[in-house]
């Protein structure tokens, strides 16, 4: 299967993803593993994980000044440097277009799971976060990746978590 036929299937796989299903729910040992395989990808200290039991503690979590941005800054630069190589195996345009469909088959069925969330804005962040992680499989998909650290991401969503982020030295999730 080529890269790009990986992308368009995974945009087909999206609508039937569990969303948020197991948000609240204690930290299984799958949960750590895949986790860890993801925070390790990105160079980053795996640690300790939190669960996170509802959707107010998610809301203190993701909004908590003190949170890490290494992480996310990590993120940004392993999406840069996957975006510039599907780019060179794919091309500007057809990588675009393949990623555009992953997009668009993200955004109504995380929306409508993150509604569960019953804060409009806070179901904005959680379904932003859901069709990131799509979107980040999927380009590590079109660069040729398919054992990458966002592969790992996105089933963390997959399996019904949300990936919160680090404070300090605790990873939550949710």
């Amino acid at each position: 299967m080529t890269d790009l036929a990986r992308v368009e299937a995974f945009a087909a796989s999206i609508p039937e993803t569990p969303w948020f299903a197991r948000v609240g729910q204690g930290v299984s040992e799958g949960d750590r593993d895949t986790h860890d395989a993801y925070v390790a990808a990105l160079g980053l200290d795996t640690g300790s994980i939190a669960s996170v039991s509802g959707w107010r503690d998610a809301a203190r979590v993701s909004s908590d000044p003190a949170w890490d941005r290494r992480w996310w800054e990590a993120e940004a630069r392993e999406r840069k440097r996957l975006q510039a190589r599907a780019e060179e195996r794919h091309g500007p345009e057809t990588t675009l277009k393949a990623l555009t469909k992953v997009a668009e088959a993200a955004l109504v069925p995380t929306r409508a799971a993150a509604d569960a969330a019953g804060d409009e804005a806070l179901s904005r962040v959680a379904a932003g976060a859901a069709a990131q992680a799509c979107h980040l499989a999927a380009l590590a998909l079109a660069a040729g990746r398919p054992t990458h650290g966002f592969l790992a991401k996105h089933r963390l969503f997959a399996d019904g978590r949300w990936p919160l982020g680090r404070i300090g030295e605790q990873w939550y999730l949710f």
